[in-house]
């Protein structure tokens, strides 16, 4: 699937907020998206949301190359 990493979920930038409690029980969150500038901004939000364990992967695609690493 083009545009996407196995076992992720798509959670639009303007909905992290909306949906913080998807991420409370998660031990590493990482983020990505297209080009990796939706991401920088997610990973901002859920910091400033208290959250720790918040990777940014940048694109989808290093993403996915290394989940096949």
């Amino acid at each position: 699937l083009d545009g996407s990493v196995k076992g992720a979920v798509n959670i639009p930038l303007d909905e992290v907020q909306r949906q913080l409690s998807k991420f409370k029980d998660k031990q590493n969150i990482v983020v990505f998206c297209r080009s990796g500038s939706r991401s920088s901004q997610a990973k901002s939000i859920l910091e400033s949301n208290g959250f720790q364990n918040v990777i940014n992967g940048g694109t989808w695609e290093n993403v996915n190359s290394i989940a096949n690493e």
